[in-house]
């Protein structure tokens, strides 16, 4: 298992379009991906499960994933949570 935090920097939080990015990215790797929020967990393949949980700016994240390439996951994940900024 991998895991890192990573707080979301956009001001207006985690929106639509780059959590499409997000589910397009994690659909790409073997291991399971998951978003660990404010105790709520969510499936990173999912665009209907991110968008359940509230990721507003300033919100720390957990992105934590299991299986064959989950370091390169969830190294991959964050950086691209960290790069969204609108």
């Amino acid at each position: 298992m991998a895991e890192t935090t990573v707080t979301i920097a956009s001001p207006g939080g985690l929106r639509v379009r780059p959590a499409s990015r997000i589910v397009q990215e994690a659909q790409g790797y073997v291991s399971d991906i998951m978003f660990l929020v404010d105790g709520k967990e969510a499936s990173a393949k999912s665009l209907f499960s991110l968008q359940m949980l509230e990721m507003s700016h300033g919100k720390e994240v957990v992105i934590v994933a299991k299986g064959h390439d989950e370091q390169t996951a969830v190294e991959a994940i964050a950086k691209l949570v960290e790069s969204v900024v609108l």
